[in-house]
């Protein structure tokens, strides 16, 4: 008696791998590997209408209170940073959909300046090839609360192990008070 092999019809078969990734990619917040990108999030409004952050561009200055950076859609990200006792949760909205807001989606770079007088040059590739995070909260908690607010600027390190490389460490600002547009 001959063994008996199974057949799979090739449409069969070629469905298979699809079908894999497509289990895999459902199973990514269930095993962890999608919080290392920023997920929406959906928290209670923070209030106050203190000016804390100014964007200026080439239409001019624009200043912006916690709950109108806020209302441009929050999202959360869990990730270490280059300092250990500042790994956690941050929430806050897109580097690149405040810059979108304010006009200076397609500015080459921007310079943001932290209260401290520290500044640094963000490039455009930064905020177009991952979610910058401009947070305005720490595990739930309001960033104006805590001695780096009250904004702060986070990559998701986690996410890619090009942000790793300590070139990244300076972009990581806190006490943020400003964003700039510089010119080409």
């Amino acid at each position: 008696m001959t063994p008996s092999v199974a057949f799979v019809p090739t449409r069969r078969r070629s469905m298979v791998l699809p079908l894999l990734v497509l289990v895999l990619l459902l199973m990514c917040p269930v095993m962890g590997l999608a919080s290392n990108w920023p997920q929406p999030v959906s928290l209670p409004p923070l209030e106050g209408d203190r000016v804390v952050l100014r964007v200026t561009g080439e239409h001019g200055e624009r200043g912006y209170t916690l709950a109108q950076i806020e209302a441009l859609g929050l999202h959360r990200v869990t990730t270490t940073t280059f300092w250990p006792e500042d790994g956690g949760t941050y929430e806050g909205v897109l580097l690149a959909d405040l810059l979108a807001e304010a006009g200076l989606a397609e500015a080459a770079a921007v310079r943001v300046l932290a209260l401290d007088g520290f500044s640094q040059i963000l490039p455009r590739e930064d905020w177009q090839r991952w979610s910058v995070l401009l947070a305005t909260r720490q595990d739930g908690q309001p960033m104006a609360t805590r001695d780096k607010g009250p904004l702060r600027v986070i990559y998701p390190r986690d996410a890619d192990p090009r942000l790793e490389d300590l070139a990244y460490r300076l972009r990581w600002v806190w006490l943020v008070q400003a964003i700039e547009q510089v010119a080409p």
